[in-house]
C-alpha cells in the first residue's frame, strides 16, 4: 500500500483535532449584574464569617494536600472563566456531613467526611472541580442577580449561614435579610448541571477520570440511606446524572493521568483527627451526640504523629 504523504493527511488530522476540541459541552455563564470585585467581597467576608462558626482543621499535611489539588484543578479552568481577581483557597472542616461548598470569588471548604466517603483522589477532585465550576460561573450572584433589591453590604452574614445551616447558621445570619441566603446558595437544577460538566470538563485536563465524579454522587445517595444529606439541601440532583456525566467524559481526552499518591496518607490524617461533630448542633453543642471538638471558632487541633 502506497504511503499516503503527510501534506493529505494533515488537514484531516487538523479537522479531527477541532472536532474534539468542539465536542464537549459549551457551558455559558448565566446572566449577572453583579462584578468580579463583587464576588470576590462577598465570599471573602462569608469565608470569615464561616471560619469564625466552623471547626476548622490545623494540620499543615491535609492543608498542603487540599491546597495542591485545588491548584491543580484551577490551573487547567478555562481562562475565560478565570478570573484573575478571583482569590482561591481550600480550607479542610471537621464535620461529618459529606459536603463540600465554595463562596463566591474563589473560597472552598470540604468536610472531612466529603474525603473519608471517597475511595479515590478523583472523586475528592471531582466534587472540588465540580465547586470550583461553580465559582466559575459565578452561580451565586447570578442566582441575587434574580432577586431584585438585595444589597451587597448586607450579604455575607446570609451567605454563610445558608452554608452553616441548623442552630449554627441561625446564629451567623441573625439580623441580615431574610432569604437571601437562599437565592445565593441553593443552586437550580439547570445550575448544578452547568457546574457537573464543567467540572468534568476540568477533571479531564487535570489527569483524572469524569466518571469518578459520578461515582461520587452515587456514594452521596447510598449513604444518605433515605435521610437527605447535607450536600442535595443546596446542590439538588438534575437527574439522570450518572448518565450524563458518562456521556460528557466520553467526549473528552484524560491528560496524563495526575498523580495521586498523597491521596492515601492524606486520607489517614482525616481519620486521625480527633472525633468529628455533624452539623445538626447549635454553636454550643450539638444535640446529636456527636463530640464537640475544641471550641467553636478555634482550629481542631492537629492529630498526634505516630
Amino acid at each position: 500500500m502506497t504511503p499516503c504523504p503527510l501534506r493529505l493527511l494533515l488537514p484531516g488530522l487538523l479537522l479531527a483535532a477541532s472536532l474534539g476540541l468542539s465536542a464537549q459541552t459549551r457551558v455559558e455563564p448565566p446572566k449577572n449584574r453583579y462584578t468580579i470585585e463583587q464576588d470576590v467581597q462577598m465570599g471573602r467576608e462569608a469565608a470569615a464569617e464561616v471560619r469564625r462558626e466552623y471547626p476548622i482543621i490545623n494540620d499543615p499535611d491535609i492543608d498542603a494536600y487540599l491546597d495542591g489539588l485545588g491548584k491543580r484543578l484551577v490551573a487547567v479552568a478555562p481562562p475565560e472563566l478565570n478570573h484573575p481577581q478571583f482569590q482561591y483557597s481550600f480550607t479542610p472542616v471537621n464535620l461529618t456531613d459529606i459536603n463540600a461548598f465554595a463562596l463566591p470569588g474563589g473560597p472552598m471548604f470540604v468536610n472531612r467526611g466529603m474525603v473519608t466517603a471517597a475511595t479515590t483522589e478523583g472523586e475528592v477532585g471531582g466534587v472540588m472541580a465540580h465547586e470550583l465550576a461553580h465559582v466559575l460561573l459565578r452561580h451565586g450572584t447570578a442566582n441575587a442577580t434574580k432577586a431584585q433589591g438585595f444589597q451587597i453590604g448586607a450579604l455575607a452574614g446570609v451567605i454563610a449561614g445558608a452554608v452553616v445551616g441548623g442552630g449554627w447558621g441561625e446564629a451567623i445570619s441573625q439580623g441580615s435579610q431574610l432569604g437571601l441566603g437562599t437565592w445565593l446558595l441553593k443552586y437550580s437544577r439547570d445550575y448544578e448541571k452547568q457546574a457537573d460538566l464543567l467540572g468534568a470538563q476540568i477533571m479531564a485536563r487535570a489527569g483524572y477520570d469524569p466518571r469518578d465524579l459520578a461515582r461520587m454522587f452515587e456514594t452521596i445517595g447510598r449513604k444518605s440511606k433515605g435521610t437527605p444529606p447535607q450536600w442535595l439541601s443546596s446542590h439538588p440532583n438534575p437527574g439522570n446524572r450518572s448518565q450524563y456525566i458518562s456521556q460528557e467524559a466520553a467526549l473528552l481526552t484524560i491528560a496524563a493521568a495526575a498523580d495521586t499518591s498523597g491521596f492515601a496518607p492524606a486520607k489517614a490524617r482525616f481519620e486521625a483527627l480527633p472525633a468529628p461533630r455533624g452539623t445538626t448542633g447549635s454553636a454550643r453543642g450539638s444535640s446529636s451526640g456527636n463530640v464537640a471538638v475544641g471550641t467553636v471558632g478555634r482550629p481542631v487541633p492537629a492529630p498526634a504523629r505516630t
